[in-house]
């Protein structure tokens, strides 16, 4: 093949691979939804601060309260940050204490009853489904 044809050869090829690449490329898509979490304070202490991260990782975002949560069944809705939908939920009580809540799914769940009793690693109790999340459960 002659070198100017050769040459016009590729250059349509790479403008159809620009094209095609500029198609695959999803240009102003809407950024994912919130995804609205109901938190039940259900414990005798109030809540403080609230921070969810994707589970299993340190990078915590901390949730804006208004005020604090008080226990004895009060509730709050807050948005869970868009990403995966496995959690980690951190709770500080009054006191600074605070429990980690492990692997909260938050696609399955709309909710996270925070129970007496929780332990260091946090049990948590889905307000929706059959299944109860054990801290580290998977």
């Amino acid at each position: 093949m002659p070198a100017p044809r050769l040459a016009a050869s590729l250059l349509i090829i790479g403008a159809m691979l620009v094209t095609l690449a500029a198609c695959a490329t999803p240009a102003g898509t809407a950024p994912e939804p919130m995804r609205p979490l109901r938190i039940v304070n259900a414990t005798f202490d109030g809540v403080t601060a609230l921070a969810i991260a994707p589970s299993g990782s340190a990078d915590f975002r901390n949730v804006a309260l208004a005020q604090p949560l008080p226990g004895g069944q009060a509730s709050i809705m807050v948005d869970v940050p868009p990403g995966a939908c496995h959690r980690d939920v951190r709770v500080t009580f009054r006191g600074d204490r605070s429990l980690v809540y492990r692997n909260l799914d938050v696609c399955r769940h709309d909710g996270l009853r925070l129970a007496v009793g929780s332990t260091r690693t946090g049990r948590s109790t889905p307000l929706k489904g059959e299944d109860i999340q054990v801290a580290g459960s998977p």
